[in-house]
């Protein structure tokens, strides 16, 4: 049995998921927060609003009409909870 089944997420949503890859995508996120941090937003907030309506523009339509499924971030943030980094 997989470590995602021990923690309670079903492999069906994250059969290969590893802590080496939590931690690794956990620092990829720090090092996307410090880039932030450096560069601050250049677009106003209107536009950037209007940016992601445009995105969502190019959606299929059947895309936009299925209702969201959040399930999957869910369960990973649930699967995040549960995570213990090795001892270094």
């Amino acid at each position: 049995m997989n470590g995602a089944r021990e923690n309670g997420v079903t492999e069906r949503v994250y059969p290969n998921l590893t802590c080496a890859a939590i931690m690794a995508r956990e620092a990829a996120f720090e090092r996307f927060a410090e880039w932030e941090a450096a560069h601050p937003a250049m677009l106003p907030p209107a536009a950037a609003i209007a940016a992601v309506a445009a995105l969502y523009e190019m959606l299929p339509a059947e895309s936009r009409r299925r209702a969201p499924d959040a399930s999957g971030v869910m369960a990973f943030h649930a699967l995040m909870t549960r995570v213990t980094p090795p001892s270094q």
